[in-house]
């Protein structure tokens, strides 16, 4: 028995040694690919030259390997309103983008960010004054837009659900329905979390990445995720055969280091009953 997810599942590339090195793992473990971790010092693009790009591109257009890419979250957050700051993140996005395009990749994954909150005596933290809100809303769609044009169609934007809230839902509608944008779904991020997940279900055909990785909850309510698939308390055959109805151009384990993620490879197989 075979299961169409399976010709699309990579794996986050942190602790490798380089993307070469990440690519040819995944190649010899049967995955399509590797999603890659530019926060890394090691694997970050800034310090890697022409003749490095070059090997990259030909690796992965002469193995037909996936690549996409994992962008930095709090660092580039699009809800940053300071003119300095926004021009600093323009411009770190403009060169991921053009290093993404060089290399092949077919995706680019981002987090829209947090709007800060501050604790107090008595509470944990306020509520956002609404003259705020309407800054926060109007900056971040001009860094979604600045983000968008940057891109350029040469690949696919994904927001990823980390941190998202009613409010980000409510921002992100307009770039989903005109199909500007897609969703990457992080199905342990949104466990537990029923409106994020009608959200989700409501935009499937939106979804283009999904991250798979377990959640697992301890006798105190603590949870921790990115464990190995299998061994908490995700449903993998209810959300893969969901998925599978529409067109989801990657599945990257999130499980580290790649050993473990090859683990959950076979692990999400058995589930799935795939030999």
């Amino acid at each position: 028995m075979t299961h169409p997810v399976f010709d699309h599942v990579t794996y986050h590339a942190v602790y490798d040694a380089s993307i070469l090195d990440a690519l040819e793992y995944a190649r010899d473990n049967r995955f399509a690919g590797v999603q890659i971790a530019v926060e890394t010092p090691h694997l970050s693009f800034e310090s890697m030259s022409d003749d490095q790009l070059g090997q990259i591109a030909s690796f992965v257009e002469s193995n037909g390997s996936f690549i996409s890419i994992h962008a930095p979250d709090e660092a580039v957050s699009l809800f940053q309103h300071s003119r300095i700051l926004r021009d600093g993140i323009r411009g770190y996005y403009h060169a991921l983008f053009d290093f993404a395009a060089r290399i092949k990749a077919r995706l680019v994954t981002i987090h829209l960010g947090e709007m800060p909150t501050f604790a107090t005596d008595t509470r944990r933290e306020l509520i956002i004054p609404q003259e705020d809100l309407s800054i926060y809303h109007g900056v971040a769609a001009q860094n979604l837009d600045m983000v968008l044009e940057l891109a350029a169609g040469r690949f696919t934007v994904c927001i990823e659900n980390y941190n998202m809230d009613e409010f980000s839902m409510f921002l992100l509608k307009p770039y989903l329905d005109d199909r500007r944008l897609a969703l990457c779904w992080d199905l342990a991020k949104s466990w537990n979390k029923p409106t994020l997940e009608r959200f989700f279900f409501t935009s499937l055909d939106r979804v283009k990445q999904v991250h798979l990785h377990d959640v697992r909850q301890d006798e105190r309510g603590n949870v921790k995720s990115h464990r190995l698939i299998g061994t908490g308390e995700i449903d993998f055959l209810y959300y893969l055969n969901r998925l599978s109805e529409v067109e989801v151009l990657d599945y990257c384990i999130e499980v580290r280091p790649r050993e473990k993620a090859k683990e959950s490879l076979e692990s999400l197989k058995n589930l799935m009953g795939v030999e």
